[in-house]
């Protein structure tokens, strides 16, 4: 029963998407010319490399070294702060005001392009 439940939750969350054109239906011709046309590009962008005895004529000199330095590094947390999270809705009112009287007094904008100004809700 629950598996019939999560099957159509599935189904209905998967036409959502195909709807609003983030999923799209693929088919095994469409991938193998999506994978044709990133193999052109990659080959035409290698084609275009300079070959080592071209670098050795502009005398670009290119060395790899045969060893490699590892270093230990500490464990840190990775987790970025998120500081608009401990705003007070009254925080983030003054900001926007403030960001409205920025745009409706300081801001330079051009003429025909004030129309398209936007103003964040009070």
């Amino acid at each position: 029963f629950f598996f019939l439940i999560f099957y159509f939750y599935l189904r209905r969350n998967l036409s959502q998407l195909e709807r609003r054109n983030i999923l799209k239906q693929r088919n095994d011709q469409t991938e193998q010319e999506e994978r044709r046309e990133i193999k052109q590009r990659l080959t035409r962008k290698l084609n275009q490399r300079p070959t080592v005895d071209e670098l050795r004529d502009r005398k670009i000199l290119i060395r790899f070294s045969d060893y490699v330095e590892v270093a230990k590094a500490q464990d840190y947390d990775r987790r970025a702060d998120k500081p608009w999270t401990r705003l007070s809705a009254a925080d983030k009112a003054a900001i926007r005001k403030e960001l409205n009287e920025y745009k409706s007094n300081e801001m330079e904008i051009h003429a025909s392009s004030k129309h398209l100004t936007r103003f964040h809700r009070p």
